[in-house]
């Protein structure tokens, strides 16, 4: 399948919360700006395509147009000040990529990078893996992470023969955990001041699946 990439343009790099569903029609009208991007579907109409360098500017708007959703559980939002931040960290998962522990892909709706997924911490001697994910406030409660994390996980238990993946949750984090839970995963345990967030120390809930405990749709 090959989906359609739009791009941002703005006269400042700040484009607010309500002009990131407008701007993405605008762009998406300028057919003959827009390259393309090789996707793995999810469903007819939610794909997922695997992350480089040149998604940077697209993914770097959808962060700063949505920081304070994105930031509420995730400090990147926050760190993420300008496309070099974005650029140098999509360069970095992809040389983890090339060391193995490393994945990332681009959630792609209607033409247009709306969030990620990431496989981290890939541990090919123990058959594990991490699962990290967020997307744009813009598609929240569609359904659309649980259908990206259980793509995920088939890829992961057959593509990647892996065996245990993980989550990791802020315990206030009510639509990660329950994502969690959709997609079959076993709550295992809270770690007390885990993660630090805006100067505090945050707790975090673990949830792990098992490839034998799977269930394949």
């Amino acid at each position: 399948l090959l989906v359609k990439n739009s791009y941002f343009y703005s006269t400042s790099n700040n484009l607010t919360h309500t002009s990131f569903y407008d701007t993405l029609t605008k762009m998406k009208k300028e057919s003959l700006r827009m390259s393309y991007y090789f996707t793995l579907p999810v469903n007819e109409d939610l794909g997922l395509a695997y992350c480089d360098v040149s998604m940077a500017q697209e993914i770097y708007e959808c962060v700063i147009s949505d920081k304070e959703h994105i930031g509420e559980f995730l400090d990147f939002a926050h760190r993420t000040t300008d496309i070099s931040v974005q650029e140098e960290y999509i360069k970095m998962k992809l040389h983890n990529n090339a060391e193995g522990t490393d994945k990332m892909f681009c959630l792609i709706f209607e033409e247009a990078i709306i969030g990620c997924i990431d496989l981290h911490k890939i541990n090919q001697k123990n058959q594990s893996a991490a699962i990290g994910y967020w997307i744009h406030s813009d598609y929240t409660n569609r359904g659309f992470i649980t259908a990206v994390v259980k793509k995920i996980c088939a890829y992961s238990f057959y593509g990647l023969h892996l065996n245990k993946l993980s989550i990791f949750a802020d315990v206030a984090n009510v639509a990660s955990n329950k994502v969690a839970l959709k997609c079959g995963f076993e709550f295992v345990g809270t770690d007390k001041a885990e993660v630090l967030l805006r100067d505090e120390l945050r707790d975090m809930n673990k949830y792990s699946l098992l490839k034998k405990d799977f269930q394949l749709e």
